[in-house]
């Protein structure tokens, strides 16, 4: 997956990839992802942190000292690959304010079934662990970091293609939902999401 101004094997991109898939990191978990020693790790992170596109904070795990965990910043956030420009936000702004809300939702649900028949035509398996791994594919194939479980009963989505849009309009969140169903054929719940202040977006089978 490429960032633009990070190299496919930059250990900044390595980190950055790292912290998203899991949420919250350290540096000794970090010294594990790019094999270097700590004081390589804590360069790195700094310079992340002086680009504005690591946080951190303190953690205190039992009895112990408190350590540092870091996570990714809203900039960081957007770096990663979006579908949306500003115009998409706009139109929708002025149907829900000519025609009323109903009408997104509407509209919304004709763009998820035609979203979804798109991605039908690269699912080939019955079988709903293989078809959640084939959608999972098919997410990193258009640069959005996703995770199919050994259980194969969720998918988390690392990265939210429609960030600003889903932050004014709750029913993109929805229609992702509804898309997302309609290609595996099965219902899912929205445990997690993004748009509510998650580190990721999770949806299991009901």
């Amino acid at each position: 997956m490429e960032v633009p101004g990070f190299s496919a094997t930059s250990p900044a991109l390595l980190v950055l990839q790292h912290i998203g898939r899991k949420g919250t990191t350290t540096i000794k978990e970090l010294e594990q992802v790019l094999g270097v020693s700590t004081t390589a790790v804590r360069e790195h992170v700094s310079h992340l942190q002086s680009q504005g596109l690591v946080a951190a904070s303190m953690v205190r795990y039992g009895p112990g000292r408190p350590r540092h965990v870091y996570t990714l910043t809203e900039k960081a956030q957007r770096l990663f690959p979006k579908k949306y420009d500003r115009l998409i936000h706009l139109l929708l702004q002025e149907i829900s304010a000519e025609e009323g809300p109903e009408k997104v939702d509407y509209l919304m649900q004709r763009v998820s079934t035609r979203l979804a028949c798109e991605y039908a035509t690269r699912i080939c398996s019955d079988d709903i662990q293989m078809r959640l791994k084939e959608l999972r594919t098919m997410l990193e194939d258009q640069g959005v970091p996703s995770e199919v479980p050994p259980s194969g009963s969720d998918l988390s989505i690392f990265s939210c293609p429609y960030l600003d849009i889903a932050q004014e309009h709750a029913e993109v969140c929805a229609m992702e939902r509804q898309m997302f169903e309609q290609v595996l054929g099965k219902k899912l719940t929205q445990k997690h999401s993004i748009r509510e202040g998650h580190f990721h977006c999770c949806f299991t089978i009901d």
